[in-house]
C-alpha cells in the first residue's frame, strides 16, 4: 500500500512553533526534498523571519553548504542582516565564505549585505563590497543604489552619498530619500531641499521627510508650504505636519490643520488622534477634547491602550481629572503608561490620596512601577502635604523597586519638604544627594524659602540656579519676591536693575476657549480682532470692582468667563 506524503511547503504554511517546523522539516527527508535548495530557501526564510530561530536556520544551511546556491546563499545571508545589532556581522562572515566557495552573489545578496554593514557601521568591509558591486555590474540596481548611499550616510560620509548618487545610471528615489534624512539629521536644510528639488520622482515619503525636516528646525511656514504644494496627500502627510505644529509649540495651527483634515474628507488614523489629543492637552481646549472624544466614539479607529493613554493624558491636562479616570476606568488592559498618567494627573489636581489608591492598584494588579511611576507618587504626596508617606516612598525606591533616585525625584522631595515648611531638612537632603542637583532641585528649594521667607538659604540657592540657569527670568523674580516679602527693598531694586540691563523676558501668553475656538493673548498685545471691545469691557468691569460696597464675601465668576460672556452679549 503506497503512502501519500503531504507537500511540506505546504504544511509551512500552518507552522506556529520550532517543533512543528521541525516536523515538516522531517517530511523533507520522506518526500527526497532534503538536498533541495528551493526548499531549503523556504524553510530558512521561515525558520529565521517568523520564528527568530537563527540556530536552527543556520543547521539547515551548514547541512547544504557544499551544494548551496546563490539563493540559499542570499537567504542565510539575509537572515542575520535583518538584524540591527552584533548578530549582524555573521551576515558579513558568510558573505566572505560565498566567495571562498566560488559562488557569486546576485544583486539582492549584495543588498543584503551592504545592509549588515550598514548596521555595523563596518565602513572598511562596506568598500570592499562596493568594490565586488561595481566589478559584477550591480551598481544600477536600486536595491544596491539604496544600501550603499545609507552605508555611507550612516558612517557619516555624507559628501561621499551625495557623489555616489551622481555615479548612478538612474538614481531611485529610495536613495535619493537616504540622503535627504542624512542632510536633514546634519541640520543642513539647504543641501536637503536642493536634492528634493532636483528629483525626476517624488513619493509620499519624499515630501513627508522635508515637511518634518522644516518643522525639526522650527521653519513651519516652510512645512506649510511644502505640504499645500503637494500633488496627492496622505495621511502620513497630515500627521507629519500636526505634528510639527505641536514640536513648534503651535498647538492651535494643530486643531485648525485637524478640521482642515475633516473638510478634506480624510479620516484620521490613531496616530493623527494621538498628536491632537497632545495637543489639545496643552493648550487645555476642555470643549475641543470633548468633540476629538466623540470623533473617536463615532469614527472606526481603533481604541488600543495607545489611543486610551493619550484620552486620559489630554483631559487630565484640561483640567477635567474626572473624566480622565472615568476614561482610564474603562481600559481593558492596562500598562505602566496609563498608571503613570493617572497618578500624574491626580497629582497636579491635588487628589493625592487617590494617586496613592491607583498606585496600590497597579501593585496589586502585577504591574512593575518606573522611573516616572514613583516621580507622580512623589509629587502627589507633595501636592497634598503627605510628608511621612511621601519620605516612605522615597526610601523605598532603590531597596524595593531596584530604581536609583534621580535628579527629579530629589527634586520632588525638596519641594515636598518645602511646602511643608521644613526648608532646613530640604537643605539637608540636597546637601546628601549622590548626584549633582539641576535647576529644578534648587529651583524647589528657592520657592520653599520664598513661600516661608528664609532669606539665608535662598540666597544659597539663588546663587546655585544663577550659575545652571544664568538667563532664566524666573529665578530673579523669584528672588526678588522673597527680598520684598523679608522688606529688603535695596536687594529688590538691585536685581531689577540687574534683569533690565542683562536678563531677557519672555512675554506672558495666556489661552481662553470660547465656543471651540482658542484666542490667544500676549502681555501689551493689541492684534485681537476684538482688541478693543475686550479692553472697553476690562474698564467697565474694573469700575464695577471698585465701587462695590463693602459687603459680606460673594461669589464672583473668573474674569475670563466674565469678560467673554459680555462680549458674546454685545456681538
Amino acid at each position: 500500500m503506497s503512502v501519500i506524503l503531504e507537500n511540506p511547503l505546504k504544511c509551512l504554511e500552518r507552522c506556529t512553533s520550532l517543533r512543528s517546523l521541525q516536523q515538516v522539516h522531517a517530511q523533507t527527508f520522506l518526500n527526497g526534498l532534503n538536498r533541495d535548495n528551493y526548499v531549503a530557501v523556504k524553510l530558512i526564510t521561515f525558520c529565521s523571519k517568523k520564528l527568530g530561530e537563527r540556530g536552527y536556520a543556520r543547521m539547515i544551511f551548514n547541512s547544504l553548504i557544499t551544494s548551496a546556491n546563490v539563493f540559499l546563499w542570499t537567504a542565510m545571508i539575509t537572515s542575520y542582516s535583518n538584524y540591527q545589532s552584533e548578530v549582524s556581522r555573521e551576515a558579513i562572515i558568510i558573505y566572505r565564505m560565498m566567495h571562498q566557495k566560488g559562488s557569486h552573489p546576485n544583486h539582492f545578496t549584495l543588498s543584503s549585505v551592504l545592509r549588515a554593514c550598514s548596521f555595523m557601521k563596518a565602513i572598511q568591509e562596506g568598500n570592499q563590497i562596493h568594490g565586488h558591486s561595481s566589478k559584477l555590474g550591480f551598481n544600477s540596481s536600486g536595491y544596491v543604489q539604496a544600501t550603499l548611499v545609507d552605508l555611507y550616510t550612516k558612517v557619516g560620509r555624507t559628501q561621499e552619498a551625495l557623489q555616489l548618487l551622481g555615479t548612478f545610471p538612474e538614481c531611485n528615489i529610495v536613495s535619493y530619500n537616504t540622503v535627504i534624512t542624512s542632510y536633514i539629521k546634519a541640520d543642513n536644510m539647504k543641501v536637503a531641499r536642493d536634492l528634493f528639488d532636483e528629483m525626476a520622482d517624488r513619493d509620499s515619503v519624499s515630501w513627508n521627510l522635508m515637511i518634518s525636516g522644516y518643522a525639526s528646525h522650527g521653519d513651519t511656514p516652510s512645512s506649510r508650504e511644502l505640504f499645500d504644494q503637494m500633488p496627492e496627500r496622505e495621511i502620513s502627510s497630515w500627521n507629519a505636519l500636526v505634528a510639527g505644529y505641536c514640536c513648534n509649540g503651535q498647538w492651535d495651527e494643530a486643531i485648525q490643520l485637524f478640521k482642515e483634515m475633516c473638510l478634506a474628507t480624510v479620516k484620521p488614523n490613531h496616530i493623527s488622534m494621538a498628536i491632537l489629543m497632545s495637543a489639545c492637552g496643552h493648550l487645555g481646549a476642555l470643549e475641543i477634547a470633548r468633540q476629538l472624544h466623540g470623533f473617536l466614539e463615532k469614527s472606526c479607529i481603533e481604541m488600543n491602550c495607545y489611543v486610551f493613554n493619550s484620552l486620559v493624558d489630554m483631559y487630565a491636562k484640561c483640567g477635567n481629572v474626572y473624566e480622565a479616570f472615568r476614561v482610564f476606568s474603562k481600559i481593558p488592559i492596562k500598562d505602566v503608561v496609563s498608571y503613570n498618567i493617572i497618578i500624574l494627573g491626580l497629582a497636579s489636581h491635588g487628589l493625592g490620596e487617590d494617586a496613592i489608591k491607583s498606585f496600590s492598584e497597579m501593585l496589586a494588579a502585577g504591574i512593575q512601577p518606573d522611573t516616572i511611576t514613583l516621580l507622580g507618587i512623589l509629587s502627589a504626596c507633595s501636592h497634598a502635604g503627605l510628608v511621612e508617606i511621601g519620605h516612605k516612598y522615597f526610601e523605598c525606591i532603590s531597596r524595593d523597586y531596584a530604581i536609583e533616585p534621580t535628579a527629579d525625584h530629589y527634586a520632588c522631595m525638596v519641594d515636598l519638604y518645602g511646602r511643608a515648611g521644613l526648608v532646613e531638612d530640604a537643605f539637608d537632603l540636597i546637601k546628601r544627594m549622590s548626584i549633582k542637583p539641576h535647576a529644578g532641585v534648587w529651583g524647589a528649594l528657592l520657592n520653599a524659602c520664598r513661600i516661608h521667607s528664609n532669606v539665608d538659604i535662598g540666597r544659597v540657592a539663588a546663587q546655585e540656579l544663577f550659575r545652571i540657569e544664568p538667563v532664566n527670568p524666573g529665578n530673579y523674580v523669584i528672588l526678588s519676591n522673597l527680598f520684598a516679602r523679608a522688606h529688603l527693598w535695596d536687594s529688590v531694586a538691585e536685581i531689577r536693575r540687574f534683569m533690565r540691563g542683562k536678563v531677557p523676558k519672555t512675554a506672558g501668553c495666556s489661552w481662553i476657549e470660547v465656543n471651540g475656538q482658542v484666542n490667544e493673548f500676549l502681555i501689551g498685545d493689541a492684534t485681537h480682532p476684538h482688541s478693543k471691545s475686550i479692553h472697553a469691557v476690562l474698564r467697565h468691569l474694573s469700575l464695577q470692582l471698585v465701587f462695590l460696597p463693602p459687603i459680606a464675601p460673594i461669589t464672583i465668576p473668573s474674569l475670563d468667563e466674565l469678560l467673554w460672556k459680555t462680549l458674546l452679549m454685545h456681538d
